[in-house]
């Protein structure tokens, strides 16, 4: 349990903030490009609707799902690509359904 913790409390210290600063950096661009629809009512399923705020959300939350997978199953090439799909699946797949559930 206590091998659990440190890593995931170490993993999610360096993934979480450079995730966040990363999707900053990438929806400030498509805002720039003029790709993005702020003006249009928030949809979870359409990533161009979302606020900055939202998107900060969901890379933290892609964050510590792939921090908890990646620690409870080891390091390995196998186990960071079954933490990337876990966390893809719950922060872009599970989340949008669940905050478009509760918005209705």
């Amino acid at each position: 349990m206590l091998d659990f913790a440190h890593g995931f409390l170490m993993r999610s210290a360096v993934m979480v903030p450079a995730l966040m600063i990363v999707s900053i950096g990438a929806w400030s661009a498509l805002r720039k490009l003029q790709m993005m629809r702020l003006d249009e009512p928030f949809d979870a399923a359409d990533m161009r609707t979302w606020p900055l705020a939202y998107a900060m959300a969901d890379a933290a939350i892609f964050g510590l799902v792939f921090s908890a997978i990646v620690s409870a199953l080891g390091d390995g090439q196998l186990t960071a690509a079954v933490g990337g799909g876990g966390a893809a699946l719950v922060a872009i797949g599970a989340v949008p359904l669940l905050i478009a559930k509760w918005r209705r």
